[in-house]
């Protein structure tokens, strides 16, 4: 049952073929097309077991016109179906208050046109607001014509219960179907657009061929960190690495070998630094590792590991094999050090190791 109820939902909600048509009017109104079929059966079983034959041809007619507008939004007729449907609502009420009275509540179904224009995307809010004026003036009407003559029937109690029960119901539930499928569509857009929004975030601050943070990112990250050092008491290391000749691998096998190894090396780079800090592409072949919740003499020790690791890492380009080793110069970040002051001071250890023969740790 919940199978077919599904897949009735999904055939309801079927995007239209028409580029130039909304997909949110077509679903309102085959929402509302599927719960006025739903009231005018009832109705017509309401007549035929009353004994108005004689009237049960409306309900039928009914019956008729909602299919046919419910076959237009899938044939891209969707602003046809859309008045075909404002039209019969207006019929009926007009036409059941004719019948029964007032007292029946066919008058609930103004309500259901009121969100439904304003509801729709198809026409400015001037129009919306004349169309609104226009059902205000008919609902006048349907009332001055109610309160000045009888009903064609006099109907008993439980009749007119029956009847306002009906109309209480489609009201609602055209309604809530109505809200629904406007809300859906409206959270659907906020999420697409905070989607976009999060994808250009992560964009501006990623590095776009090895995935890493970028130098902007970094500089985020650092004041972050040192700030909340500030609070939890946990110590700050600042890493400076450079793969050492790195120009000689570009001029010797080209800029894509080049691009390999920045990509194996990052891949290396995210699995040293997960959950222990984040690795920055500052800029060509020079990195920034930022480590936190460690001193600095296991801040050297991991980097040294990771200088090992990189050191035994074959990395295949085409048909030849590299091996590169990077330097690297660590500052444990000092309370009143500024991140101007942290880089400087790595950066000095990291060209003492160069200077030294590159391939080390400097602390």
């Amino acid at each position: 049952m919940w199978k077919w109820a599904k897949r009735f939902a999904s055939f309801v909600n079927k995007d239209v073929a028409d580029p130039n048509e909304s997909k949110k009017n077509a679903v309102m109104t085959r929402w509302i097309c599927v719960v006025m079929l739903a009231y005018a059966t009832g109705q017509l079983i309401f007549m035929l077991a009353e004994g108005y034959y004689l009237y049960a041809v409306f309900p039928a007619g009914m019956i008729c016109a909602y299919a046919a507008a419910l076959y237009l939004t899938y044939s891209s007729h969707t602003i046809i179906a859309y008045y075909m449907v404002i039209l019969l609502i207006l019929g009926w009420c007009f036409l059941s208050t004719d019948l029964y009275g007032w007292n029946v509540g066919a008058q609930y179904a103004y309500c259901t046109i009121l969100v439904y224009i304003f509801n729709g995307t198809h026409m400015t809010v001037r129009r919306k607001l004349l169309d609104a004026g226009i059902l205000l003036a008919v609902g006048f009407l349907t009332f001055i014509v109610a309160m000045t003559q009888k009903p064609v029937y006099l109907m008993s109690r439980s009749q007119t219960v029956i009847q306002e029960f009906m109309n209480m119901v489609s009201t609602l539930t055209s309604l809530a179907l109505i809200t629904v499928t406007f809300s859906k569509d409206t959270l659907d857009t906020e999420r697409k657009l905070m989607d976009y929004n999060r994808e250009m975030a992560h964009q501006a601050e990623t590095d776009a061929l090895t995935g890493l943070m970028n130098r902007r990112a970094g500089e985020r990250y650092f004041q972050e960190m040192k700030d909340r050092s500030y609070r939890e008491g946990f110590f700050i290391n600042v890493v400076m690495g450079d793969i050492d000749f790195f120009k000689k691998v570009n001029d010797t096998y080209g800029h894509d070998a080049g691009d390999e190894v920045l990509e194996v090396l990052s891949g290396i780079f995210r699995e040293t630094v997960d959950g222990k800090g984040a690795a920055v592409r500052w800029g060509g072949e020079e990195f920034l590792f930022l480590l936190t919740g460690m001193n600095g003499d296991e801040a050297f020790m991991m980097i040294e590991k990771l200088r090992r690791r990189i050191e035994g890492t074959v990395i295949p380009t085409g048909e030849e094999e590299l091996h590169v080793t990077m330097t690297f110069g660590l500052e444990e970040v000092g309370r009143d050090q500024t991140m101007e002051d942290v880089l400087e001071a790595a950066d000095r250890k990291l060209y003492m190791g160069k200077a030294r023969g590159r391939n080390q740790v400097v602390m």
